[in-house]
């Protein structure tokens, strides 16, 4: 879609275009009739002064000695006269300056002025006047070179047409400057809500046009209604888990029941439906908790969340001495929502922990992967390690390797959602290694890849 300020400024460059466009012909056009009209009045008094002194005698026309400027005596000096009568017997009377160039000087034609040649290859307007003196009538026509007039208004249009495309140019270029100036009173807006996109603010706060208030204060409701919706929601899922928490145990004690193992059949069904009701709670209560992708509330910081995740890791399992090395190559907030990346960390994290002897290792870095930019996190261990066909059956919900360790295996299970809401994937096993100078450990490989 093409933006705003690109259709204004093609709206503006065609209309201050058009409108310089018929500015310049209408000036030109203006200026080109009135020196017309200027030298056609010129050619009337001349004219005038011509016919009051012209005479027929002999079947000749004459003119007076005194009545003919000494400009259309001199040969070639661009005035002209030529005097016609409608009578073929009557001899036509052309001036001295003409010489025996035949001007073109059409009697039938109504009178008025009109260009055409002249002597010397130039060109001249021409006033065709019809008299009548002592009876009879007769054709004068005076001419003027107007050449260099002509000359003069060629460079008078094209020095005009300079300034105008310097004035169209100038005038474009400001009114880019403006409306460059008016969408930058945007940027804070734009910059606020990259903030809130990134979870450093859960509203915009900021001073905006006028023009824009309302949107901002819509955005800054739905904002605060979205950020109170899903902190009741989790709070409501706490709940219900430690609710149903003491409930779901004491079935899964019952079963254990020595009572119940004089009937197998029984026993075994309760399980299936115990575990499928686990299953059920897991699964709403991991998909209600789940931010995913799109407006982060809260976002996941981790140079303070990640060191907070293995301080506690490392109380939980004091028993190890984990060490934890990590490489870390972002330090700016992530566009995930906080809980949702201590769910995916702490699960995988944990899972690491309950299976490694003391050395764990984690690698985050951003980098573009089919040309789109991604957080890709690496977690490793020095335990012992797990099989291909493991690796598949891990994944599964509530498959557990060891049965001796505690858990229901649904910590993978939520990574999985968690990735799913985001879009991500992760994988399992060994892979690219993103640390070549470091030796790879024994245990289980997770790497996942999150879009940003």
């Amino acid at each position: 879609m093409q933006s705003l300020q690109k259709q204004l400024t093609y709206g503006l460059t065609l209309s201050l275009a058009a409108i310089f466009v018929v500015f310049w012909w209408v000036t030109t056009y203006t200026i080109h009739q009135l020196t017309e009209r200027y030298i056609v009045t010129r050619l009337e008094h001349d004219a005038e002064t011509l016919i009051k002194h012209l005479s027929l005698e002999n079947g000749r026309w004459q003119m007076g000695e005194n009545a003919a400027e000494v400009i259309y005596q001199r040969p070639l000096s661009g005035h002209y006269y030529l005097v016609k009568s409608d009578n073929p017997l009557i001899a036509s009377l052309s001036s001295p300056s003409m010489g025996d160039f035949p001007l073109y000087s059409p009697i039938n034609s109504p009178a008025g002025s009109y260009e055409t040649r002249a002597p010397g290859d130039t060109e001249a307007l021409v006033l065709h006047t019809r008299f009548n003196v002592h009876g009879y009538e007769g054709h004068l026509f005076v001419a003027e070179d107007h050449t260099p007039i002509r000359q003069a208004l060629r460079w008078f249009d094209g020095i005009f047409a300079l300034f105008s495309l310097l004035g169209l140019i100038l005038l474009l270029w400001s009114q880019r400057k403006i409306l460059q100036r008016g969408f930058d009173t945007l940027q804070p807006v734009r910059a606020a809500l990259g903030e809130v996109q990134q979870g450093k603010e859960v509203s915009i706060h900021t001073e905006v046009p006028a023009e824009i208030m309302p949107l901002v204060e819509t955005l800054n409701q739905a904002l605060s209604q979205l950020h109170a919706r899903l902190a009741r929601s989790r709070q409501a899922t706490g709940n219900l888990a430690h609710a149903l928490k003491s409930p779901l145990n004491l079935i899964y004690q019952l079963l254990d029941d020595t009572r119940l193992q004089a009937h197998p059949e029984l026993q075994q069904r309760l399980q299936e439906q115990a575990k499928r009701v686990l299953d059920l709670i897991e699964r709403e209560l991991g998909l209600a908790r789940t931010a995913g992708s799109g407006m982060v509330l809260n976002a996941f910081r981790f140079p303070d969340d990640l060191d907070d995740l293995l301080q506690t890791l490392q109380s939980l399992y004091r028993d190890k001495s984990l060490r934890f090395e990590c490489h870390v190559a972002l330090q700016e907030a992530t566009p995930f929502d906080r809980e949702d990346m201590f769910e995916l960390l702490g699960n995988l994290l944990d899972n690491a922990a309950k299976w490694s002897r003391t050395h764990i290792r984690i690698v985050v870095k951003q980098a573009l992967f089919n040309q789109q930019p991604c957080l890709l996190m690496q977690i490793e261990d020095d335990g012992s390690g797990v099989s291909a066909a493991d690796v598949l059956a891990m994944q599964q919900r509530g498959a557990r390797l060891d049965e001796s360790q505690p858990g229901h295996g649904l910590g993978l299970s939520i990574v999985a959602q968690v990735v799913a809401a985001y879009g991500g994937e992760v994988k399992y096993g060994s892979g690219e290694r993103w640390l070549p100078h470091e030796a790879a450990l024994s245990g289980l490989q997770v790497t996942v890849r999150l879009p940003l």
